[in-house]
Formats: structure tokens, C-alpha cells, sequence
């Protein structure tokens, strides 16, 4: 057997048997509540952080405002 089969077949029966047992870990601690502490934890930091984000793509919203009345103008005219 060359040394690339072997890799091949050692990566196959790691996939093979790492899997089922990574998957049952993880069901396991997704219905294991005794590790929790509080409900609901760990969403703060990612809404903050679209928060963040948004404040800084959309500073003050001037360029939606802006596109509704550029759009409204159009339809009034009789645009596109």
C-alpha cells in the first residue's frame, strides 16, 4: 500500500468513526441545561455587535431617506 492510500483510508476511518461520536457529544450538551447559568446567554454580544455594524454601514440613514424621495419622485414623473 503506497503511503497516499494509507492517508486516504486512515482520513476515511477517522471520518467514519470521529463523527457519530462528535454528533452525540453534541446533542448531548445541547440538552444538557446544568452547564447553563442564565437563559438566553450568549446573544447580547452578537446583537451588540450587528448593532456596531449597522451604526457604522448606516451612520445616520440619510441614504435610505434619500432613495425613497429620489423613488417617489420618479413614480411622480412618471420614470422608471
Amino acid at each position: 500500500m503506497e503511503p497516499m492510500e494509507f492517508c486516504v483510508l486512515a482520513g476515511l476511518i477517522l471520518v467514519v468513526i470521529a463523527t457519530p461520536c462528535m454528533m452525540v457529544v453534541f446533542i448531548k450538551d445541547l440538552f444538557s441545561h446544568k452547564n447553563r447559568t442564565r437563559s438566553g446567554s450568549g446573544g447580547g454580544g452578537i446583537i451588540g455587535a450587528m448593532m456596531e455594524m449597522d451604526r457604522i454601514v448606516n451612520p445616520a440613514g440619510q441614504h435610505v431617506q434619500e432613495a425613497k424621495e429620489v423613488e417617489q419622485e420618479e413614480e411622480g414623473i412618471g420614470g422608471e
